[in-house]
């Protein structure tokens, strides 16, 4: 069993995915990736890792209660969307979730670094190579990185950021991924060779550099100043690079509040964001621009409801019992982007901090 969390952890920054696009939901004509149901290489590690442990949970009524009352609320959130497929989709993503999640909470003899940092730390060198590959060569490397999920780019396409993707979908998803995973490396410092742990160190500071990330620059100052106790407010959730971003994202945001005035208790629908995004507002000018509002909180409100974001800001704070910084860095990167709970590889370290925080609790 812990040999398939190994396994997972290793797997966790890379992208191998197959795209049903028999189920493909089109807006005004145009494919939404985000709406496209996906098996990736990781959910396959992922429900090994749930079947061989979930048996080994013992289920009280408190568990039985709960299901209840999530698959009635899924049910009713999926009856509501707008388009059935993304939503059903989306619920059994927020399940596997929960349910690896909760194999973690309940795993005996785990260890955070032998068991998740440590074969994380193996992918984590490799993607920051092939990160440092793109920015020299300008553009995708190919080959064997494409088995590992890296997409075909360069720097100079129109709508691609010319700054190292590795095997993520966006710099940004790259960034917020290393970010934790550099907390972790520095927190567990002395479980490293040195040699190994400057090296990495290294390439992960080299390619939050070249990502340029601003959002999470601005976490790294918010963690820096939570840790030395300094008073601070920041409103900069919608700076970014270019002026165009920060009317889109501004849009986003008017977007997401007029849904969630619309559609208060029960949301438009886990993963149906933007096909309410087109009914609400038609102020994009790209259909890239036709994506998940850049703050999860509101994403969460926008698709769920009232109880949705209530439920998700309790499963947030439900393991802290003190300055968690990984669940810190996780929220203000939030607050500025959605791929903590869009995409693939940060969905799943996010579920890894969470149930994390949660075993730190019980000890």
């Amino acid at each position: 069993m812990l040999y398939l969390i190994s396994l997972l952890s290793l797997s966790l920054p890379f992208q191998l995915v197959y795209h049903f696009d028999i189920f493909a939901t089109s807006v005004y004509g145009f494919s939404i990736d985000y709406l496209i149901p996906k098996l990736y290489l990781t959910d396959v590690v992922t429900l090994l890792v749930i079947f061989f442990g979930i048996r080994k949970i013992k289920f009280t009524r408190k568990y039985l209660i709960f299901t209840l009352l999530y698959l009635m609320f899924a049910s009713i959130n999926i009856y509501n969307s707008l388009f059935a497929t993304p939503a059903i989709y989306g619920w059994i993503k927020v399940s596997e979730m929960l349910l690896l999640g909760l194999v973690i909470i309940n795993l005996k003899k785990f260890d955070i670094y032998n068991h998740f940092i440590k074969p994380l730390s193996y992918s984590i060198f490799i993607v920051c190579v092939l990160g440092l590959l793109q920015f020299l060569t300008k553009g995708s490397i190919g080959g064997i990185f494409y088995w590992l999920g890296e997409r075909a780019f360069i720097f100079s396409d129109p709508n691609v950021a010319p700054y190292p993707y590795a095997t993520f979908s966006h710099p940004n998803s790259f960034a917020g991924f290393l970010l934790i995973f550099g907390m972790f490396l520095l927190q567990l410092k002395s479980k490293f060779n040195p040699r190994y742990f400057w090296a990495l160190l290294i390439l992960v500071i080299t390619n939050l550099i070249l990502t340029n990330s601003l959002n999470v620059y601005l976490t790294v100052l918010v963690l820096l100043l939570v840790k030395l106790r300094t008073i601070f407010a920041s409103g900069l959730f919608f700076i970014d690079f270019g002026e165009r971003f920060i009317v889109h994202r501004i849009e986003l945001i008017k977007a997401s509040l007029q849904l969630i005035k619309e559609n208060f208790w029960t949301g438009t629908g886990v993963n149906n964001f933007i096909p309410g995004l087109v009914k609400v507002s038609n102020t994009y000018l790209n259909v890239w621009e036709m994506q998940p509002v850049h703050n999860i909180f509101l994403l969460v409100f926008s698709e769920t409801g009232i109880m949705g974001v209530i439920v998700f800001c309790f499963v947030l704070l439900a393991g802290v019992t003190s300055v968690n910084y990984y669940l810190i860095a996780i929220i203000f990167t939030g607050m500025s982007d959605h791929y903590w709970i869009t995409l693939q590889q940060n969905l799943l370290l996010f579920t890894f901090v969470l149930a994390l925080s949660k075993i730190a609790k019980k000890h």
